[in-house]
């Protein structure tokens, strides 16, 4: 996932918390005397980029500051890739943990039907799973990314 992925998902949800994109549109008016629905709405759906601004004003509306730490985690594996890899590994071993027990966990005698996957435990074992991949992907490149 590229980081501006991850901000516009860290300023969806803060619109969302914060009342919806009027909400933040009259915000952003009140703010800085220039608001948009349409400017938010296309910040949410990756259309344009989050502006500093916006997410200065949401965060500080919210007094929650996810894209502020996003911002100081980034500066952080920017100056330690190794530090960074220590972390993935780590996490990558509790992703595939959980993936495997929810594959365990559908085949055994707590499933409903232990011979297949019910529609809520094939959701469970996707998303797991998928999880699982993306700590692999995220080593790999910063594996590459090492001198």
């Amino acid at each position: 996932m590229s980081d501006s992925n991850v901000t516009r998902g860290l300023f969806e949800s803060l619109v969302h918390r914060a009342g919806g994109v009027e909400c933040v549109a009259a915000l952003l008016e009140a703010r800085y005397g220039k608001g948009c629905k349409g400017t938010v709405s296309k910040m949410c759906s990756g259309q344009i980029g989050v502006t500093v601004d916006a997410a200065i004003a949401v965060e500080d509306f919210v007094r929650a500051y996810p894209i502020t730490n996003r911002m100081f985690e980034r500066k952080a594996d920017a100056e330690d890739p190794e530090l960074c890899l220590r972390q993935l590994a780590a996490d990558s071993m509790l992703a595939s943990g959980q993936a495997h027990s929810s594959l365990t966990r559908a085949f055994s005698s707590a499933s409903v039907d232990p011979n297949g996957l019910t529609s809520e435990e094939r959701v469970e074992v996707i998303a797991n799973a998928r999880a699982a991949r993306q700590q692999w992907t995220d080593i790999i490149e910063a594996a590459e990314a090492v001198e």
